[in-house]
């Protein structure tokens, strides 16, 4: 089956929202009277927040009735932080083109909710590069499951084995290939040695990596 579509992470990979994520996280859980560091954070990168809540909540013996409060909280701090101060991943503008001038279908999967998608691409001006955009929210579960990326080829109307995904977590690439869709791993330049992207197609520094010798070889 011709490889013929490209579905973009977002969080980490379009736009650097990790370190705002991980700011909203220690702001919230300091109301709690506890914090985590960026290492222990980096865990749970790709996960949903209540997932990313319920996690913590429960190492730290918070009440779990806590949990929807807090999302919000989290999710209000978020979008204010890339309306004030979010910046554009290096090489985004760029693979968009790529892909674009060989004529794939290009989607967007991401594990935040459609408010911070909305926030996101205007604060990049990216909303008309995608033809489709799928969150995780209202699903039943988040990355590593696979569901997300499988919608988004579903409403491209492409089936899953003719799909790249472009990735910048453990947990985003875990769901690609669950969906049986080829992965351009990005990883967090502190981790970028380490074994666990060896099942990625193709790992890339930065997204200005990516190549029409390097999209040759992802479609071969």
């Amino acid at each position: 089956m011709n490889i013929d579509t490209v579905i973009f992470d977002m969080d980490g990979l379009l736009i650097d929202s990790e370190p705002l994520w991980y700011e909203a996280a220690q702001e919230l859980l300091k109301k709690f009277n506890t914090s985590i560091d960026e290492e222990d954070y980096n865990k749970t990168t790709g996960l949903r927040t209540p997932e990313f809540l319920h996690h913590w909540f429960s190492v730290f013996g918070i009440d779990h009735g806590h949990i929807k409060e807090a999302e919000a909280d989290i999710v209000e701090r978020v979008i204010k932080k890339v309306q004030e101060k979010g910046q554009m991943m290096k090489g985004v503008e760029s693979a968009l083109k790529l892909f674009a001038e060989h004529g794939f279908k290009i989607g967007l999967a991401s594990s935040s909710p459609f408010n911070v998608i909305e926030a996101v691409l205007a604060k990049t001006s990216l909303s008309s590069r995608f033809e489709v955009l799928s969150s995780a929210e209202h699903l039943p579960y988040g990355k590593p499951n696979p569901q997300v990326f499988l919608d988004c080829a579903n409403a491209l109307n492409s089936h899953p084995t003719s799909c790249i995904c472009i990735e910048d977590s453990f947990n985003g690439l875990i769901a690609a290939k669950a969906a049986r869709m080829k992965c351009v791993i990005v990883p967090h330049p502190a981790q970028f040695e380490m074994d666990r992207w060896n099942i990625a197609d193709l790992k890339l520094k930065s997204l200005d990596e990516l190549s029409t010798t390097s999209l040759t070889y992802l479609v071969k």
